[in-house]
């Protein structure tokens, strides 16, 4: 594509060294740049893009987008934010594939990626083929490929989203980090619906407050009623038992549905019953009711069923669709994900419950199961928010009958520290406390102390299948050492 074309809708400040060439793609990253691509220099917290200009220029690039009036050898584009400038160069370059799609963004705490697993599961069987894109990664159908973050790249989303509407997809479930909303990684998407699961403490090492923290997450909505749009405005679909939630759908101009277990729920389930099996209820909505049988488990799964319910029906699901694509789900990877090894052996689960809200929400529903004990295993990651391992503590330690704190890719900090630190939140010394640092020691032990009746809860990894130490990333993974464990145990 021509460069004249690409920067047609964007806001040009000046041309460097300009003539009119062909661009056989977008890059973001100056180690990745193919020739003939522009690469678009951006600003993050810890790099920034302007200063490998030199090195994308050696590795072909055809062309620069930047801030900054620079003295270049390939023509330079200047504008004044290149994030924004990017949103309209890709929309361009990859077709403006949102627009040949049904987008739903899911954004929250707790609960996006399972809520997405569900959503992108009746849609399937609403409007056939259907996208998914999140923190275990994205694809269509059967194919699925590994992301670094939740929401990827700007660049890499547009190149997806493009991907899918080439295969046919009509719809896609996304989720929407916080990070994403503040680094202009969904800049120029325009999403049918948006999804609000839940607001609780996280992520306050990068956004510093809970104040910043809401408000990057109601960006989100703010997109769905833009008068920029050339969609129709969308749709809000809130999570009514969340107090911040609610806060944010009241300050919301457009059209809402609200879900929840409160009787005043647009979407809510009514006869919930759970074990260890799955959970039973019948869905209730303005267009009638249904029973689902869903095969995950909890209290916070019957919320996510209904997230899933609620956006899908405004994206054209009827109730036996929802019915289909609900109970078809047999598990998300990492989200009480419950390893099985014979009649004699513990409950073993493996959940990402890595913040202080889905570590009580997760203990209590296991307490609820009426375990002999309940022993938990878990750390808090390094180089994030401290103010939340005290919680954590206090948490794990009220809700179970032994605690095991272990390393949660620590990173740069001192592993004995971050124990500590959680440590310093249980309140008592009554039950068994341990700190086993090395993490595959303290599953192992765990499981090798526990027996028929017990559940072993493994939290804060889920899905991941790597520990950070240093700067190094190790292959770890929680279920599979567990299986090891268990294999162990019964040998």
């Amino acid at each position: 594509m021509m460069i004249s074309r690409l920067i047609e809708q964007i806001e040009v400040k000046s041309l460097i060294a300009f003539k009119d060439m062909e661009v056989t793609g977008i890059s973001t990253d100056s180690r990745s740049v193919k020739k003939g691509e522009l690469f678009v220099a951006l600003r993050g917290s810890e790099f920034d893009g302007h200063n490998f200009v030199d090195e994308a220029i050696s590795r072909g690039a055809a062309a620069l987008l930047v801030e900054n009036e620079i003295s270049s050898s390939v023509p330079a584009i200047v504008v004044e934010d290149t994030r924004v400038a990017l949103a309209g160069v890709a929309k361009i370059f990859y077709g403006d594939p949102a627009k040949r799609l049904t987008l739903v963004g899911v954004t929250g705490t707790n609960g996006k990626t399972s809520t997405v697993f569900l959503l992108k599961s009746i849609l399937e069987r609403s409007t056939g083929s259907a996208g998914i894109i999140g923190t275990i990664g994205f694809g269509a159908g059967d194919e699925f490929s590994a992301t670094t973050n939740t929401t990827p790249s700007l660049n890499d989303l547009y190149r997806i989203l493009a991907d899918f509407a080439g295969q046919g997809c009509k719809s896609v479930a996304m989720e929407v980090s916080s990070h994403s909303t503040v680094q202009k990684r969904i800049e120029g998407l325009e999403f049918d619906v948006g999804v609000f699961t839940n607001i609780t403490r996280d992520h306050l090492d990068y956004h510093q407050t809970m104040e910043n923290y809401i408000a990057a997450k109601e960006l989100l909505a703010k997109s769905l009623v833009d008068p920029s749009r050339k969609k129709k405005p969308g749709v809000l679909v809130y999570n009514i038992d969340d107090s911040a939630v609610r806060s944010i759908a009241d300050r919301f101009k457009g059209e809402k549905l609200s879900y929840g277990l409160s009787g005043e729920a647009d979407f809510t389930a009514v006869d919930v019953e759970a074990d260890i099996n799955g959970t039973a209820f019948e869905l209730k909505t303005n267009s009638g009711s249904i029973d689902i049988a869903l095969r995950l488990l909890g209290t916070f799964s019957v919320y996510n069923a209904l997230a899933a319910a609620a956006a899908a029906m405004v994206a054209g699901a009827d109730l036996n669709d929802i019915k289909k694509g609900l109970e078809a789900v047999s598990g998300v990877p990492g989200r009480f994900q419950i390893i099985h090894s014979g009649p004699s052996a513990p409950v073993v689960v493996v959940d990402y419950a890595h913040t202080p809200d889905a570590l009580e929400r997760l203990l209590g529903f296991c307490k609820e199961l009426g375990p002999e004990r309940l022993i938990t295993v878990f750390g808090a990651g390094g180089d994030r928010d401290r103010g939340k391992r005290p919680l954590m503590g206090r948490i794990a330690y009220e809700l179970s009958d032994t605690v095991v704190i272990t390393d949660d890719n620590p990173r740069t900090e001192d592993g004995d520290e971050i124990a500590r630190e959680i440590v310093a939140g249980i309140p008592g010394t009554e039950k068994p406390v341990r700190i086993i640092r090395d993490r595959k020691e303290a599953v192992f032990q765990a499981i090798d102390e526990s027996g028929a009746g017990d559940i072993v809860v493994i939290a804060g990894k889920g899905h991941e299948d790597y520990q950070i130490v240093g700067t190094k990333k190790y292959h770890f993974s929680d279920a599979e050492v567990a299986e090891e464990a268990l294999n162990s145990k019964k040998g």
